[in-house]
């Protein structure tokens, strides 16, 4: 049996500019799960100025948000119109505030977007499996 190195690593500390796209407002992150070098699993720790968030998405594994500081905001939405779905003619299935401590599922294929509220920042661990996250 290979013994695998222990990693320690400062997660809210060095992050970088989000220069994605996938964002609306300003975002920093780190990749915690590329630091600790682990294929196994997805873990970010990501820091949304007041109002920011990502765009429209869904991954194709369960996905955990963790409110580390700050206030957050998830938005689930539960269909896309198939006649014109490059408009998204979208409907809203959960609005919810996040506070500071609280965990929520994210169902694989559920398309949501999540990031701060528009009064306060928002700091959030994100945890998922290695897998693929599909924009709109």
């Amino acid at each position: 049996m290979v013994m695998k190195q222990i990693k320690k690593i400062k997660f809210n500390q060095n992050l970088e500019i989000d220069k994605t796209g996938h964002k609306v407002g300003k975002i920093k992150l780190k990749r915690i799960s590329e630091k600790l070098s682990t294929a196994e699993l997805k873990m970010y720790y990501i820091d949304f100025e007041k109002g920011a968030k990502s765009k429209i998405h869904f991954h194709d594994s369960d996905q955990i948000i963790v409110v580390i500081k700050g206030k957050g905001h998830l938005v689930t939405y539960s269909e896309i119109d198939p006649v014109t779905p490059t408009k998204a003619n979208l409907t809203i299935g959960v609005s919810v505030e996040l506070d500071e401590g609280d965990a929520i599922l994210i169902p694989s294929g559920t398309l949501h977007w999540h990031g701060a509220s528009k009064s306060q920042h928002s700091s959030q661990l994100s945890v998922m499996k290695t897998g693929n996250t599909f924009w709109l």
